[in-house]
């Protein structure tokens, strides 16, 4: 039996959907990526923070395996580049109509996924503390970058990354709808999922996470893309669906 929250469209897109075809036939990619801005980054800097001036840990899931995992500065690259999964989705579910309403539908599960992350970090918060097996950055070109990283998140954003968790979903809905039935398709898919391991692996390397948080990550948006997301989207495929989707939004 699979999870419907998020199912039906909100109302906050209807303009939006309404005048999909201006700004070059972007709008709603332009009101998904903001949408994330005002609905999912700025609260979890909130919660971030509140979590940090409160000063309380509920367990700690730190391993020595995380004290002894090596520390490369150059991984912050593939550390950064989440920033771009989030208008790779918003862009590239554009091929047809039934596309962008799953495109709609799977940002509203996005958000969803994240309000109930933030509700972990709160309930559950975990310190991590890894930064001091930060060493050597000093004077490099990747001091400013680590700089900015650990003045922008608090050690309190543990578990599940939030890293893995969006970039994991945004991985699993471009390969649902680019299956690799091409050789072109197929070298995308392979440089898509490089990266994305690389950002994973990324996580750890630069002692923003432990393994408990990418684990618990890797499950929470695995489930959740085959018993909510995915049977959602396949959902939409249908008429009777549609038709619901456009008289909520029409």
């Amino acid at each position: 039996m699979s999870l419907t929250w998020g199912s039906s469209p909100w109302k906050i897109w209807r303009s939006h959907w309404q005048n999909r075809l201006s700004m070059n036939g972007r709008r709603v990619s332009y009101a998904l990526v903001a949408a994330m801005i005002l609905f999912a980054a700025i609260p979890y800097a909130i919660i971030n923070h509140l979590t940090s001036l409160r000063d309380w840990a509920a367990f700690d899931p730190s391993t020595q395996y995380d004290l002894d995992m090596i520390f490369w500065a150059w991984m912050i690259i593939p550390y950064l580049t989440l920033y771009l999964y989030y208008p790779a989705a918003a862009w590239l579910g554009s091929r047809n109509e039934i596309m962008w309403r799953q495109n709609i539908i799977f940002h509203q599960m996005m958000l969803i996924s994240c309000w109930i992350v933030f509700l972990i970090f709160f309930l559950f918060p975990v310190e991590i503390d890894l930064r001091h097996l930060v060493v050597g950055t000093e004077g490099t070109v990747w001091e400013p970058l680590f700089v900015m990283m650990h003045a922008i998140d608090t050690p309190w954003n543990s578990w599940p990354s939030l890293h893995i968790v969006q970039s994991m979903q945004v991985v699993l809905v471009l390969r649902y709808w680019f299956p690799p039935d091409s050789n072109g398709l197929r070298v995308l898919h392979a440089m898509l999922l490089i990266s994305w391991l690389l950002l994973v692996a990324s996580t750890m390397v630069v002692k923003q996470h432990y393994i408990w948080d990418v684990g618990t990550a890797v499950l929470f948006a695995g489930l959740g893309w085959r018993y909510w997301m995915k049977p959602c989207l396949e959902n939409l495929k249908g008429k009777d669906a549609q038709d619901v989707f456009d008289a909520i939004l029409d």
